[in-house]
């Protein structure tokens, strides 16, 4: 059987990763994973959590106010 070769990393380096317009990109950031199939867990993920759906940052993470509320109130702005 052929195994399935995934790709794991950190949220501070992911796309999916969406935090407050004025936060720092660290390890103890809060932001909202905004990958489309976890969207509706709202996730509240910090800059070191990580998974396997992960995809690298083009640019800067994306930002929303009420991004690292608990629970998180933004939207996906990407």
């Amino acid at each position: 059987m052929a195994e399935e070769k995934s790709t794991w990393g950190f949220c501070k380096t992911c796309e999916w990763w969406q935090i407050e317009p004025s936060a720092p990109v660290a390890n103890d950031t809060k932001g909202l994973c905004i990958d489309e199939e976890l969207m509706p867990f709202q996730l509240r993920v910090s800059g070191d959590s990580g998974c396997n759906r992960y995809m690298r940052m083009k640019s800067e993470p994306a930002r929303a106010a009420g991004s690292g509320a608990a629970p998180p109130t933004a939207k996906a702005v990407r």
